[in-house]
């Protein structure tokens, strides 16, 4: 018999795939209706916690800090929608407001639901989000190979481009997790000397990398190396200063770039990037160019630096616009390719201190899950 764990943990499941589809809704018919489908699932897990505890009739309160800096952050989100509507922007509509911000609240506590549904076995929790998100790579692959479909925000002739995603890159993203992920089980499957489940497992790692190279993200696949490389030497969780590296990524690499060439050009990596340009590559296709507006508006201009701009706040600055003018793109087609200076601009530096405290916890929990050799840990690489 079905009991209501099975159940809602079955929804879960199926929500990153449903959240796919609905992602390429919104980018390929229509944004708000596709933004609904995403969050669907969450609703309905919601809806269905709140009705079992009113069967109940029990009412516990389980929050801690982490729930509450969460809830700023979320705040913070939703007040930047609202903020640009305010100035009448072309990209943004009061609908829209109200279904982007329903991608930032739902899953979050449709989540928390999950949890404390699989309260008694928190590292079940790990096992069902490898498997939907494997199951949403199955579904990616069959939209592209079987029926022809392409990512409808962003694609390039001749890449694999994951149409059940929110972007060609963020498909780099998700296999290069579930790699991560793989690999701990394939450590696992050596440690009870099960060669039939390592030989299955190593063999869904060997076409995942065959992914990545169609997909030809250099950046998610440097990253996915130098944090599978810290995985294999089992060193991850003991190195100082790795949460910093992440912080200041971004000025990191705008000093690194020509060193990073010179990395890239050594044969192997020529042949699994394909593209090793020295003004590509330094530049990071030019990205830099607006990673460098974005910086200078942080240290000089700084206006509404506290609260930040509104979502798709570079518009309202002017960041891009001699950049989409270089790119031969409209204004409101840019964005600033780095999801932390993104939400500098758009929600200032509170928002920006509100993602280090969560990014800090959240590192910190699944470093010392890792440590410990409890599951949980698996996430520690995907965390870095």
């Amino acid at each position: 018999m079905l009991d209501k764990r099975d159940f809602i943990n079955f929804l879960y499941v199926a929500s990153f795939p449903v959240y796919g589809i609905g992602s390429y809704v919104s980018a390929n018919i229509n944004g708000p209706i596709g933004q609904v489908i995403s969050v669907l699932i969450h609703v309905f897990i919601l809806l269905f916690y709140i009705i079992d505890l009113l069967y109940k009739k029990q009412f516990d309160i389980k929050v801690n800090s982490l729930f509450l800096w969460m809830v700023a952050f979320q705040i913070s989100s939703v007040g930047a929608f609202f903020i640009a509507l305010a100035k009448n922007p072309p990209f943004i509509n009061e609908v829209v407001s109200y279904t982007r911000s329903g991608i930032i609240l739902f899953p979050f506590y449709a989540f928390i639901a999950v949890c404390l549904y699989n309260e008694k076995n928190s590292e079940k929790l790990v096992r069902l989000t490898f498997n939907s998100l494997s199951i949403m790579l199955l579904l990616n692959l069959i939209g592209f190979y079987v029926f022809g479909l392409k990512n409808g925000i962003h694609t390039i002739e001749g890449r694999l481009s994951l149409p059940f995603i929110d972007g060609m890159y963020s498909g780099a993203c998700m296999i290069a997790i579930i790699n991560l992920m793989l690999f701990y089980y394939m450590r696992q499957a050596i440690t009870a000397s099960d060669g039939f489940r390592f030989t299955y497992l190593l063999l869904y790692f060997i076409i995942n990398l065959f992914l990545l190279f169609l997909i030809n993200s250099r950046l998610a696949n440097l990253i996915f190396l130098m944090v599978f490389m810290l995985s294999v030497l089992n060193i991850s969780h003991k190195l100082k200063g790795l949460f910093l590296i992440g912080v200041f990524f971004v000025p990191l690499l705008l000093n690194l770039g020509y060193v990073l060439y010179q990395i890239l050009s050594l044969p192997f990596f020529k042949l699994v990037m394909q593209r090793v340009d020295l003004k590509d590559v330094t530049t990071f296709n030019g990205r830099s160019y607006a990673w460098t507006k974005a910086l200078d508006w942080l240290l000089n201009d700084q206006t509404n630096v506290i609260f930040g701009n509104g979502h798709n706040g570079h518009y309202f600055l002017h960041l891009m616009t001699n950049i989409a003018k270089l790119w031969g793109v409209k204004e409101t087609d840019t964005h600033l390719h780095s999801t932390s200076l993104s939400i500098l601009v758009d929600q200032g530096i509170v928002g920006g201190l509100l993602l280090v405290i969560i990014s800090y916890r959240t590192y910190m929990f699944f470093k010392k899950k890792l440590a410990l050799g409890k599951e949980e840990g698996i996430l520690f690489p995907a965390k870095v």
